[in-house]
């Protein structure tokens, strides 16, 4: 009785962590994280979110890009330096860390995404990188994205809002349809897991769609 005792106490010690609604906090340094990013998050390679560009190691055509950008999250936290951020609140340092918050992009796409907020253009917006085939429309710090990338978004900013407590950048009901219309698949539930293995906590919104809907208010 008291061995079964034990392994369920063990059980419960190593899942609380993913369970838990705390973000995570193994990786404390952002240069740190973005190391663990390419490797061995992305040692195999893989495709940039924006543009679905094919790559084989790190190169300085790609970067780690932010989803709730750093801008975005000194503004949520009201302060300005890095320094600053962390003194003023102590899981800053795992907010910029957190890797659900990063994926791949073209160092030439993220100038001009990462001050952007994301949202729906109209049709007749053309996409601003036409010439390296990225459907990715742009106009006055908004941005749209190729279909493809847009649930990987829309969670990556719920996760950020439900584990950190910050405020979603942008129209609620869009990210909603985002996720709806793009679904995870096989690449983003892989990248799941191996987030997990390495900073231990998962993306809630990967592992059950439905609870978008049950957790994310309009």
């Amino acid at each position: 009785m008291r061995s079964l005792f034990l392994v369920i106490s063990c059980l419960a010690a190593s899942i609380s962590p993913i369970a838990s609604a705390n973000g995570q906090n193994q990786i404390s340094d952002p240069k740190a994280a973005v190391q663990l990013f390419w490797n061995p998050l992305y040692a195999q390679g893989g495709t940039s979110l924006y543009c679905g560009k094919a790559f084989s190691q790190e190169s300085g055509q790609f970067k780690a890009s932010p989803i709730y950008s750093n801008k975005q999250l000194k503004s949520a936290l009201r302060c300005v330096t890095n320094r600053q951020c962390a003194i003023m609140n102590p899981r800053y340092v795992y907010m910029a860390s957190d890797l659900h918050n990063l994926y791949p992009a073209l160092t030439r796409v993220e100038l001009v995404r990462r001050n952007a907020q994301f949202g729906d253009l109209d049709d007749s917006v053309p996409s601003k990188f036409d010439d390296i085939g990225c459907d990715m429309k742009t106009s006055f710090q908004l941005v749209e994205p190729r279909d493809e990338a847009k649930g990987n978004i829309a969670r990556a900013i719920f996760y950020m809002h439900v584990e950190y407590d910050l405020p979603i950048v942008g129209q609620v009901q869009v990210y909603k349809q985002w996720h709806q219309m793009d679904p995870p698949d096989a690449e983003e539930i892989a990248r799941n897991d191996k987030i997990a293995n390495l900073q231990g906590t998962r993306n809630r919104f990967i592992d059950n769609p439905a609870l978008v809907e049950q957790q994310i208010n309009n």
